[in-house]
């Protein structure tokens, strides 16, 4: 299997002041058994526009059985198109919640170019869109009828979790020493995730409840500043910690110091950051935008509310206040995570890439998938 990808450590529609290239010990250890290979982006970066990543296609991908192509919008999506069709190699887009309604109206202008010029040809000519939930097949179905969908789930190492840090390492490194209950948003900050809203809730709950809330990750679009305002404006701004970006070993101690662990989005396509908060055992509080949220609830492995304040503050405190209901919730949680350990998902991303590989039947398959 080869993975090509640009060397832009932070999505390329976050860059900004922020932007870094990613660094070698930043790549998975699971993709050491990969052939992957990170290309220089150069101006416009906020495309991910990199010249040598399309040549290196142009140069590799007629060895490839599929091509499986990750995202919208962005040039390495633009390129593996190009590069695909013009060798004649099928190829797979997962359009990763970008097709969402919910976002289809957000830069309606540059997304539309994007449709005419290119991306809507991509779509059309695609072997199969490959989503992660039913929910996710269903919001997409008017786009490219004619082509197949496959739902295959987003798979998560959930061995990662097992060994949290100490409760106290977050706290103490991140929430000075705090040692109440902590509510914990831990992912991109933007405007779909609804921090507002939980910001919001957040303020519902202190009313009769001491707490604080720690909004952990990087500020994608500028946000930041309105945020702290409206924290500072409903009476919480001492008790919402906005800690900025927590990785590795930090990010386990994030989770780890969770009383609740809550996202209030307005849409995910999948929720990988739910589910690895399952699998790190939190109590979680999270939307009906979450595409996994129904089946989460049916397992009783969290709470799913509205995303508004007094709904999602009710969910809240009805964890927080439930000693005996937070503990069931982290049993479940677990439990339910290993529905997306990486062992059970990749043997269905295998029968997907092979199922094309079948339809196109005039190459024996090689011995990797490109």
């Amino acid at each position: 299997m080869r993975i090509f990808a640009t060397d832009l450590a932070i999505a390329p529609w976050g860059l900004g002041r922020r932007q870094r290239r990613i660094e070698p010990d930043e790549i998975h250890p699971a993709l050491a058994c990969a052939d992957t290979r990170l290309f220089p982006a150069r101006f416009p970066r906020r495309m991910g526009y990199s010249p040598a990543l399309a040549r290196a296609l142009r140069e590799t991908v007629g060895e490839s059985d599929v091509v499986h192509i990750h995202n919208l919008w962005q040039f390495p999506q633009y390129a593996a198109h190009r590069a695909a069709r013009d060798a004649g190699i099928p190829y797979i887009v997962s359009p990763h919640g970008a097709l969402d309604r919910y976002l289809r109206t957000r830069g309606r202008v540059r997304k539309g170019i994007s449709t005419v010029l290119w991306q809507g040809e991509m779509l059309r000519g695609a072997a199969l869109i490959h989503v992660t939930t039913e929910a996710e097949r269903d919001s997409v179905a008017d786009l490219a009828p004619g082509v197949p969908r496959a739902v295959v789930p987003c798979g998560v190492h959930t061995g990662e979790f097992e060994r949290l840090p100490p409760p106290d390492v977050f706290r103490r490194d991140r929430l000075d020493g705090y040692t109440g209950p902590v509510i914990l948003f831990l992912g991109r900050v933007t405007r779909k995730k609804g921090v507002d809203v939980l910001i919001r809730a957040f303020a519902e709950v202190r009313r009769g409840y001491e707490c604080r809330l720690a909004v952990v990750g990087p500020d994608d679009e500028g946000i930041l500043p309105g945020l702290r305002r409206l924290a500072v404006d409903l009476g919480v701004g001492d008790e919402v910690c906005f800690t900025g970006p927590a990785y590795g070993d930090q990010r386990l101690a994030a989770l780890s110091s969770a009383a609740v662990w809550a996202l209030a989005s307005h849409t995910e396509n999948f929720g990988i950051a739910v589910v690895e908060a399952l699998a790190a055992g939190c109590a979680v509080v999270t939307s009906p935008g979450v595409d996994i949220a129904a089946d989460l609830a049916s397992a009783n492995a969290g709470i799913v509310a509205e995303p508004s304040p007094r709904p999602f503050a009710e969910a809240l405190l009805a964890v927080l206040t439930d000693d005996q209901r937070r503990a069931a919730l982290r049993r479940n949680a677990q439990v339910f995570a290993g529905r997306y350990e990486w062992s059970v998902v990749s043997p269905q991303l295998l029968r997907m890439y092979r199922g094309v590989v079948a339809a196109r039947g005039d190459v024996p398959a090689r011995a990797g998938v490109g």
